[in-house]
């Protein structure tokens, strides 16, 4: 997070964290540009899109880890994928 943050803070962008570990407040969530975030916690806050806008809003999604579609994880990953429209 901290690698990411001081790259796009040169570009004038505003990270936030959602991670088990961490859950900022709802301003902070609406006025970052960027979201970083687990499959798993994406997956979870994705699931109520209808009462989250920053959800409707995200026009772009990275997914690392892709390599783990075959391992535990597999599942969480495939799903967020799937729903993807391109």
């Amino acid at each position: 997070m901290e690698d990411w943050s001081k790259k796009f803070k040169k570009l004038g962008k505003k990270l936030v964290e959602m991670t088990g570990d961490i859950a900022p407040d709802q301003k902070a969530i609406t006025s970052a540009d960027i979201i970083i975030t687990t499959p798993e916690k994406w997956d979870g806050i994705s699931r109520s899109w209808q009462t989250r806008k920053y959800v409707r809003d995200v026009r772009l999604i990275i997914i690392d880890e892709i390599h783990m579609l075959g391992e535990d994880r597999g599942p969480v990953l495939e799903s967020i994928v799937r729903v993807i429209k391109i």
